[in-house]
């Protein structure tokens, strides 16, 4: 066995769904850091998961595109892979999963005055939905994809939820253009299609709300980006 790298896992449950999954994914254009089970044969043990180490990666990002073209390849075979059963995800309550519940109007979340008017301005931009698509999507693409040696994408750190599989590429679109300088106009072409502008307002308001919940937010909460982004997606 080679070099491992080990994560601590604060829900084992979600931790060891996303293992399961990963371990049947068939590798298909892109690679992924393969999971390694405990000798009892788990994939956390002592709250601690294992992976194996792939080296001289560098990141795809800020090529957006191949990031959202190698993020929805691995959803889809995720979705293939995953198990059948949700309960773990279901069960999550961090942060993330709290605003990923709010972005799809099937949870409601106390925020400043402030953030709550962005957050009702976001809103306008979805149409209801009563049910939609549940397929595998990694949640937190923007960073997470690498290129390795051969150039080939590598996905790593899966944040798995069952949402629209395009709602992946919303996300790095919004992750694009709040926090790593991309042209608005990136969040304009994708907006082109209300589908398209339905995924990025949840996307966006996914990113809002996780932000606002944090105890000490990555990006200090900061409300400004979003309203920046508003014109450029109505």
């Amino acid at each position: 066995m080679g070099p491992v790298v080990l994560k601590r896992v604060h829900d084992v449950g979600d931790a060891e769904w996303t293992q399961a999954t990963l371990a049947e994914i068939e590798q298909d254009g892109f690679r992924v850091a393969s999971p390694i089970a405990a000798v009892t044969g788990r994939w956390v043990l002592d709250q601690w998961s294992a992976n194996e180490f792939i080296a001289d990666l560098r990141p795809a990002a800020p090529r957006w595109d191949v990031v959202i073209e190698s993020g929805l390849r691995f959803g889809e075979a995720a979705e293939r892979a995953r198990p059948a059963g949700s309960d773990a995800l279901d069960a999550r309550t961090h942060r993330w999963a709290v605003a990923d519940r709010v972005a799809w109007s099937e949870a409601e979340v106390l925020l400043s005055p402030e953030a709550a008017r962005v957050l009702d301005q976001l809103a306008q931009l979805v149409a209801p939905d009563d049910e939609p698509e549940r397929h595998f999507v990694h949640g937190d693409l923007s960073g997470n994809v690498f290129l390795d040696a051969a150039r080939r994408p590598v996905i790593l750190d899966v944040s798995p939820y069952l949402r629209p599989r395009r709602w992946a590429a919303a996300i790095v679109v919004a992750d694009a253009v709040l926090w790593h300088g991309a042209d608005a106009s990136l969040a304009r072409r994708f907006a082109s299609q209300d589908s398209d502008r339905d995924l990025l307002g949840r996307a966006l308001s996914f990113r809002l709300v996780a932000e606002q919940l944090a105890i000490g937010p990555r990006h200090g909460a900061m409300l400004e980006p979003y309203r920046r982004m508003l014109p450029a997606i109505r």
